[in-house]
């Protein structure tokens, strides 16, 4: 059901790619304003990811519903703007969803992976492929829609598969019960050493407990859980290097997103229909992948 509701959701998703840029240059924009746009769901995820991964630490369906329907409130108001201002509001609005949704989603995703270790990366390795195949089908379907009724009909688009994953996250289970059962458990670690790297790279404040035997309280663990923070997971070189790279992906992507369907559409026959045809194939890339 989760990698349904993440291929749901990604075709909705997928529509409105190519639609982004386009739709600030129907209405007006300048490059600079459209940049602003681009980049402002970013800004709240900046600023909004420690308070939504605590939360999602907390109860992943919660975070996962709740984000999801903020999703689909700011697309539904990205649709319906009627100038810059409320523009960039939706799609602050977009952001902060983003960061509260997400983070239960991929909490969501470990949750189940880490039952069955020897398969998490091809249970990772699912999740991205329901994620491309989504990108695949939306992007062309979104630039027809596009082409057909207007910019503005593709956010209707992703609201109506924001709802649909909404529903669909409504009927998984809570999966947090088990992680903290499981982390309180403190298992002893495999002769590879596997079980202490997992520990430091998950909380370095929890790793000092596996490393000398694990024989602290509950109560003192989970406070040494919670205490572990960003300057915690930043102070592990590993962590620093995840998230230097997760940086230039990101940087690269969003750069991606405001200039290509741009410059696809003047160059490509079709317009936005060819731009989503461009995206579709680069998401069927990937699924090879």
């Amino acid at each position: 059901l989760l990698l349904l509701s993440q291929f749901v959701l990604f075709v909705g998703v997928g529509a409105v790619i190519p639609t982004i840029p386009l739709y600030g240059k129907a209405i007006g924009l300048s490059s600079a304003a459209n940049g602003v746009v681009v980049s402002a769901p970013a800004v709240a995820l900046l600023l909004g990811a420690n308070a939504g991964g605590k939360f999602a630490d907390v109860a992943r369906k919660p975070a996962m519903i709740g984000g999801m329907a903020l999703i689909a409130l700011s697309d539904l108001g990205t649709a319906f703007a009627p100038d810059l201002t409320a523009l960039v509001a939706a799609r602050l609005g977009l952001g902060a969803g983003r960061c509260v949704s997400e983070a239960g989603e991929r909490g969501m995703l470990c949750d189940l992976a880490g039952r069955i270790p020897a398969m998490r990366g091809r249970a990772l390795a699912a999740q991205q492929a329901a994620v491309a195949l989504g990108i695949a089908i939306g992007a062309p379907l979104g630039g027809r829609v596009v082409e057909q009724y207007g910019p503005r009909a593709s956010f209707l688009c992703v609201t109506a598969a924001a709802l649909a994953a909404l529903v669909i996250y409504a009927f998984l289970p809570e999966t947090t019960t088990t992680t903290t059962a499981a982390a309180s458990g403190r298992a002893a670690p495999f002769k590879d050493g596997t079980a202490e790297v997992e520990a430091e790279m998950i909380a370095p404040a929890e790793a000092v407990a596996v490393r000398t035997g694990g024989n602290d309280t509950d109560s003192s663990s989970s406070s040494a859980a919670a205490a572990a923070d960003w300057s915690d997971l930043l102070s592990d070189r590993r962590w620093r290097a995840l998230a230097l790279c997760q940086c230039g992906a990101s940087f690269g992507f969003a750069a991606k997103i405001a200039s290509v369907p741009v410059l696809a559409a003047s160059v490509l026959p079709g317009g936005a229909a060819g731009a989503g045809a461009l995206l579709s194939a680069a998401g069927l890339s990937g699924l090879a992948g």
